[in-house]
């Protein structure tokens, strides 16, 4: 008995020392995790929907002001609150590419362990989805939904692709609210996961032969009046009936044959801004819109 029970000790402690994941992550760099972690503060949404995908959203301890996330709120994305993240004792900070990547020198300093996601491409979003599995122990659950997600991209793809390109509608999508007076409208092009959305979900982005950081870049008001698309797909951070309202009272997007014909899509700026698993759900969306449900 003294003997199976030494035995059945000595594979729990080993079990319990064995974990120790030595990753590469977004930003390419090498992060070890010694422990599975079970205090997280998330810095951006982005990472926090990844969580709540995976069903690990017990685990967050902290979120930014900016996250609807039910948890203690570490203050801004940029800067970071160095100490309040340090007062809630993570064992791990999930932060995001780009604009965050200067925090996470200022983490480390402090001795934090820090991932950076920053998916970019929905192969990205599915990859990153595996790399949370290894890192949370929940590797066959990761595999699956990222199985699941990968299975809807492909369906969609082989569906769409039998559609002639010359009856696919052509599509503008932009994040700036359109008005007269405004001298830019933001836009995604080749690089950008908006620009595969579309395309996948049967579409022609006016803005696929440019590209920026990212895929995203600034046009003018002669490019999407000479292109003059079939729909037109408005992200806004306002109440939509006001957007609605101002594009309608545009003259220049006003006489836009999209807003004429009605086909005019205003999404949740938020939502579609913040790259993460939920962003596939577009597909479907952008599909629906396109061709009426059919």
């Amino acid at each position: 008995m003294l003997k199976k029970l030494f035995v059945v000790t000595s594979l729990l402690l080993t079990f319990l020392t064995v974990f120790s994941l030595t990753i590469v992550d977004d930003a390419g760099r090498i992060v070890t995790i010694e422990e599975i972690p079970t205090r997280v503060v998330s810095a951006a949404p982005n990472a926090t929907k990844f969580l709540t995908f995976l069903g690990i959203e017990k685990n967050i301890v902290g979120v930014t002001d900016w996250d609807s996330f039910e948890a203690e709120k570490i203050g801004n994305i940029v800067p970071l609150n160095i100490e309040k993240i340090l007062s809630l004792e993570p064992d791990l900070v999930i932060t995001f590419g780009g604009f965050q990547l200067p925090e996470v020198e200022k983490l480390e300093k402090f001795g934090l362990n820090v991932l950076v996601l920053n998916p970019t491409t929905l192969n990205d979003i599915v990859k990153d989805i595996s790399l949370l599995g290894a890192i949370f122990g929940i590797q066959e659950r990761a595999s699956k939904l990222s199985e699941n997600l990968k299975n809807k991209i492909v369906e969609f793809g082989v569906k769409t692709a039998k559609i002639p390109l010359e009856t696919r509608p052509t599509v503008f999508f932009t994040i700036t609210t359109p008005n007269d007076d405004t001298k830019e409208l933001w836009t995604a092009g080749t690089g950008s996961y908006i620009n595969e959305l579309i395309t996948i979900a049967g579409g022609v982005n006016i803005a696929a032969p440019y590209t920026g950081n990212n895929g995203w870049l600034p046009v003018n008001w002669e490019f999407v009046v000479y292109n003059n698309p079939d729909i037109i797909i408005v992200a806004t951070y306002d109440d939509p009936t006001k957007t609605l309202e101002k594009i309608k009272n545009s003259e220049i997007f006003g006489s836009l044959k999209a807003i004429k014909n009605g086909k005019l899509l205003i999404v949740d700026g938020n939502d579609i801004s913040e790259i993460s698993p939920n962003i596939v759900e577009y597909l479907d969306i952008f599909y629906n819109f396109f061709y009426g449900g059919n």
